[in-house]
């Protein structure tokens, strides 16, 4: 599907889930506040609640090339729950996410059919976790640090 049609789809979902929250208005973004609305630049789009012009609360947004984040965010940023979606290499992530990175308790599937499940710091494995290599069945289940196994 294109691009272009695959954010107004997106647009248009998160749109009929916002009814109950009042609508942004004006063209000032840095007014938008404690309101639900969109915005498109740069190929990019967000559908969701704004606070001081910026993403906060839940929403959507849809990257310049077709990947997807859906959940929380605060002050412009991914943090809380969301699950982001790579269409284009096949990779996805449910969890926590702070400050726009992977951060917390999450699942990664990786393009390759490889899969992570543990905690993550600062976008990186790190912390008690599993790891599950598709083609071999191997598993690393343990402590990892700065995204290597240790033990």
């Amino acid at each position: 599907m294109d691009k272009k049609l695959n954010i107004f789809l997106v647009i248009l979902f998160c749109l009929s889930q916002q009814i109950y929250a009042s609508k942004c208005s004006g063209d000032d973004l840095i007014s938008w506040s404690d309101c639900t609305g969109s915005m498109a630049k740069n190929g990019e789009a967000y559908v969701g609640s704004f606070k001081n012009g910026v993403p906060h609360g839940k929403g959507t947004y849809t990257y310049s090339d077709g990947a997807t984040y859906v959940g929380e965010f605060i002050n412009g940023k991914e943090s809380g729950k969301g699950i982001f979606n790579c269409w284009v290499h096949g990779a996805t992530y449910k969890g926590d996410f702070y400050n726009g990175k992977k951060h917390g308790f999450g699942i990664y599937n990786y393009p390759n059919g490889d899969i992570y499940e543990g905690e993550w710091l600062n976008g990186m494995r790190h912390g008690k976790g599993k790891y599950v290599y598709k083609k071999s069945n191997k598993v690393n289940e343990g402590e990892f640090k700065k995204n290597k196994f240790i033990k």
